[in-house]
């Protein structure tokens, strides 16, 4: 196990962000084992907390080239593992209030409840057909958990301007649910969805 110094290498980074696969798989090794307790613990599910692990990982490598720029590397990528932890767990509990408020079980066969993985890809497809800036702010906010102020420092703009456009990308989602056939009360959810 390395003492903590050689986990913030810049040189390893470097590499990293250069595309060296090799150093990808050492700074996989180096992290891998950390991000895994701390996915478990958030989800409660080694299997989860693996999944979410390889998606930290490809996140990383989708984005090396950023990792020189990053002054903590190591919080970096522990921000990213914790977030996605984070959301996860979120979305099970979303999905789960939605089936209570749309579908309970008492009432409505297994059969007829709602898809929650198709809504998350009708979102994720709303999400895609959104304006770039909106979009941008969308994913920073949702994906991320990033605060409006902290978007719009991030993106250099004014607070009221992100709220706005956070606003808009949210009707949109919203009414591209509803021309989807979900129900209002269903489209409404997605304030807090994904």
């Amino acid at each position: 196990m390395s003492d903590g110094h050689s986990i913030d290498a810049p040189d390893l980074y470097k590499r990293v962000a250069n595309g060296d696969e090799a150093a990808f798989r050492s700074l996989f090794e180096m992290h891998a084992p950390r991000l895994l307790a701390l996915a478990a613990r958030i989800t409660g599910s080694a299997a989860v907390a693996d999944d979410l692990v390889q998606d930290t990982f490809l996140k990383i490598w989708l984005t090396r080239d950023q990792l020189t720029e990053v002054i903590h590397p190591a919080a970096w990528i522990k921000k990213i593992c914790f977030f996605l932890a984070v959301n996860y767990v979120r979305r099970q509990t979303i999905h789960d209030k939605v089936i209570d408020a749309v579908a309970p079980k008492s009432a409505i066969p297994a059969s007829d409840t709602i898809d929650f993985q198709q809504l998350l890809q009708l979102v994720n497809k709303a999400v895609a057909q959104l304006p770039e800036k909106q979009q941008q702010i969308y994913r920073l906010s949702r994906e991320q958990g990033l605060s409006i102020a902290e978007i719009a420092t991030h993106m250099q703009l004014a607070v009221s301007t992100v709220k706005n456009l956070l606003v808009m990308a949210l009707k949109s989602i919203r009414q591209s649910l509803q021309k989807a056939g979900y129900p209002l009360l269903l489209a409404l959810f997605i304030d807090i969805l994904s």
